[in-house]
């Protein structure tokens, strides 16, 4: 739920499924990470847009760089599919095409490099590749897939509070919106601020 001075302003739901698939074929290290994501708002802020539905399959390769997802948008009037397909063309430089078709295709191709975040990767690759207490800056790639373009995000580090958790500033590509992520012991995100808006966590 979201509050604004205490005064309930609207809703998002977010669900976040993930697993690792294994091919009997490959490699035991050459594995698949997958993530399904499934949301509903009907809050117009930054990029929601109000009474959207949403529903994504993402996938991404053992370093959780995402190889290929596709989104199935339906909100008022519309619905239109986006689809992102990845592919390694140097060391740590990938070509990444979009499509979208919605009153018409849209095609975009854009490039970007090692670490990239969304959403369906970003617990994982926080924990695996950032270790904040030592490092306690870390800037990430973005990708932004309704303007089909990738930007930089930066996360810090603020510190333990007295209940136990971590403090996560996040601040967003979209009008440098800024968020403090709360984080347990396991690096599940509890609840976040931001924006005068407190978000939480339904287990």
């Amino acid at each position: 739920m979201i509050f604004s001075a205490k005064k309930q302003v609207g809703f998002i739901n977010l669900k976040i499924s993930s697993c690792s698939i294994q091919d009997e074929n490959k490699n035991l290290n050459d594995s698949t990470f997958v993530a399904e994501l499934e949301s509903y708002t009907d809050i117009q802020i930054l990029f929601f847009i109000g009474e959207t539905y949403n529903y994504e399959v993402e996938y991404y390769d053992n370093n959780f760089v995402p190889t290929k997802s596709k989104i199935v948008t339906k909100d008022k009037k519309n619905e239109y599919i986006t689809t992102m397909q990845t592919e390694k063309f140097n060391e740590d430089k990938y070509r990444c095409l979009f499509k979208k078709e919605k009153k018409k295709v849209l095609t975009k191709e854009t490039y970007f490099s090692q670490p990239i975040i969304t959403a369906g990767n970003a617990i994982p690759l926080v924990t695996t590749l950032w270790n904040f207490e030592k490092e306690r800056t870390k800037k990430f790639y973005f990708i932004d897939k309704d303007k089909l373009e990738i930007k930089e995000m930066k996360l810090e580090y603020l510190g333990e509070t007295k209940d136990g958790l971590f403090k996560i500033k996040l601040i967003l590509p979209y009008f440098a919106a800024k968020f403090v992520l709360y984080l347990d012991k396991n690096k599940n995100i509890k609840f976040a601020e931001g924006l005068g808006l407190e978000i939480y966590a339904v287990e």
